[in-house]
């Protein structure tokens, strides 16, 4: 993970905090899978764990046909993008 991939990341985390509206979960699924986090098998929803950040706690982004609640997509933006500055503070200076 390079600093320039994780500006990348945190535009695309802005891009879609500016239009929250008709957000699908397979935008969200991208974003988590490209920051490190991974498909477990816990729960009733995919949750996604990050094996970059073990630390972190685990990540459940509701899959379902329509698009996500507002709210639901504030907060998996949110501990998305704690986890780039997480990631960001792990980079050597």
């Amino acid at each position: 993970m390079t600093r320039r991939k994780l500006r990348q990341l945190r535009k695309r985390i802005e891009t879609l905090r500016s239009h929250p509206r008709n957000i699908e979960s397979r935008e969200v699924e991208a974003l988590a899978k490209a920051l490190g986090r991974n498909p477990s098998k816990r729960g009733k929803e995919p949750t996604y764990i990050s094996y970059l950040l073990p630390k972190s706690s685990p990540l459940t982004i509701p899959h379902h046909s329509k698009s996500l609640k507002i709210g639901t997509v504030l907060n998996i933006l949110d501990q998305l993008e704690k986890d780039i500055d997480d990631l960001e503070e792990l980079l050597p200076k």
